[in-house]
């Protein structure tokens, strides 16, 4: 999937999209799929910043709705429905809790009238209608409830993702249509001549030449802004989001939750752990992320402590990572600013900078479409409202963890499996991941290096295993199946693998031996 970027040099192409996160890849799909000649570029990996680091929710956002963004929240719960539809591997209903407590400022009526309007403006959607349950109802759907002072609650649905993997279906659908896609390929810089991408393991320096670059790199906007020698005021404020990853629970109910304080809590059960969170705190990136701070792990187990009994403890933490969102440069707290996304066109000396200022998981399609028509004046419907992404086709083999991964493109992992008898077995007894899944993940899904495949393709709520044997054997079916000539050492390999682990955890990794599957 990733092309040599060397092939390039000196081209001349109808879009240029610097960043690979969720809303690059959709821009990149988006105009690919109309038949334009697109490159997407990033100087790391697929979705590694904000884009694996998000709450992994497909919503609405109850949130915007109590702030009066009725129109974020309409277009956000139709992209809803069309991900259940076009992506379901990847996509999947969730049924939601909202607990109402004696010692919260939470007025019930004013909730089930917002889940009524919830429903209203998801229009004809496949998920179940919102309900009212008793307190007794309520702590039998989430066990672990506080049942001190619990009086109520109401159920209704939204959906869960990976975003990780649904940034990469973007990504692949963008190539599948004709896209050139540059992971670990920098945007030096721009001028006349066009724009300056220096090839991190190439060394090499590639010009390419388009009349239009969408800048989507997210928080790093202002910073490509200044390197293309935009020379204006900051379009982008950073806020840093937290979570937490608690061991797998049983059931499939989340939790959402509205604090004392306003903000919302969730707690989203996934196969391979559960997710809590967010923060929502302002926090200028100048360099490359970090883990979540003391404050937030604080304040998160804070607010799981209100939530749940018994209450998590700092031990029971088996992961955590910290995400940087995209808002507008703009006065006022960060949870209150309005999210729906815009785009800022200025001229460049290599042509028209279109820079993505905000923009949700959810509504990254929605966007793609408005902004590749703005930029090219095409009045013509999408393709991409109704293609689905790649796996998202084919039967639905819900009993087959495999087809929960990787959908359709199932088979293809099942035919490398049988190529040989090494390839049909655990890659380890950790996680749940064959063998055949890291072969796919280096043929077949752009990863280059041993950490985009363990951290960004064979993606674990806990994070990769880090069991020396485990990540030995790894690294040995990685230079087998490898597409591009890096990461030879098996000790540094290692080491960046464990390097990126720090730099999402910090030290909240699990740090006992994990339980065989």
């Amino acid at each position: 999937m990733r092309t040599d970027s060397r092939t390039l040099h000196g081209q001349t192409f109808d879009l240029i999209v610097v960043g690979a996160g969720i809303q690059g890849a959709a821009v990149a799909r988006d105009a690919a799929e109309r038949g334009l000649r697109v490159v997407l570029l990033d100087a790391r990996d697929v979705g590694a910043g904000t884009s694996s680091r998000s709450s992994r929710l497909v919503h609405g956002g109850l949130r915007y709705l109590r702030q009066g963004h009725l129109s974020l929240v309409r277009e956000a719960l139709a992209e809803r429905e069309r991900l259940l539809r076009t992506v379901p591997h990847l996509v999947r209903p969730v049924p939601m809790l909202m607990p109402f407590f004696a010692d919260g400022d939470l007025a019930p009526w004013r909730m089930r009238v917002g889940t009524w309007l919830y429903a209203a403006l998801a229009g004809r959607s496949t998920l179940p209608r919102p309900r009212a349950l008793d307190a007794g109802a309520a702590a039998a759907a989430f066990p672990g409830l506080r049942r001190e002072g619990l009086r109520s609650a109401i159920e209704f649905f939204d959906a869960a993702t990976q975003d990780c993997r649904l940034t990469l279906a973007n990504v692949q659908a963008a190539a599948a249509a004709g896209a050139h896609v540059l992971t670990h390929c920098e945007a030096a810089g721009g001028g006349g001549d066009g724009l300056h991408v220096v090839d991190r393991f190439t060394r090499a320096e590639v010009l390419l030449r388009a009349r239009h670059v969408v800048n989507a790199t997210g928080p790093r906007a202002d910073h490509l802004r200044r390197r293309l020698a935009v020379d204006a005021p900051p379009l982008v404020r950073q806020s840093r989001g937290s979570h937490l990853v608690l061991a797998p629970r049983s059931g499939e109910t989340a939790l959402a939750a509205f604090l004392p304080d306003g903000r919302i809590q969730f707690v989203i059960p996934h196969q391979d752990g559960t997710l809590c969170g967010t923060t929502d705190v302002d926090d200028p990136l100048d360099g490359d992320e970090g883990p979540p701070p003391p404050s937030d792990v604080d304040y998160l187990l804070l607010a799981l402590r209100w939530l749940l009994e018994p209450a998590p403890a700092r031990a029971d933490v088996r992961f955590a990572y910290a995400g940087w969102r995209s808002l507008p440069a703009r006065e006022g707290p960060p949870g209150a600013l309005n999210r729906e996304a815009f785009v800022v066109a200025e001229d460049t000396a290599m042509g028209t900078l279109h820079t993505i200022v905000g923009g949700k998981l959810t509504t990254h399609r929605s966007l793609a479409e408005r902004t590749v028509a703005r930029i090219f004046a095409r009045r013509e419907p999408s393709p991409t409202r109704t293609r689905p992404l790649p796996g998202g086709d084919g039967p639905r083999e819900v009993t087959d963890p495999l087809w929960w991964r990787h959908g359709s493109a199932a088979v293809v992992v099942r035919a490398i499996a049988a190529e040989a008898p090494a390839f049909a077995q655990p890659l380890c007894p950790h996680r749940p991941f064959l063998a055949a899944e890291l072969v796919h993940a280096l043929r077949h899904e752009g990863a280059v290096t041993l950490a985009d495949a363990l951290l960004r393709r064979l993606v674990h709520s806990q994070g990769p295993c880090l069991q020396p044997a485990c990540l030995r054997q790894a690294h040995a079916l990685f230079l087998r199946a490898r597409q591009w000539p890096v990461d030879d050492d098996a000790t540094a390999a290692i080491a960046a693998v464990r390097s990126e682990v720090a730099a999402l955890a910090g030290d909240l990794v699990a740090d006992v031996t994990p339980a065989p599957r």
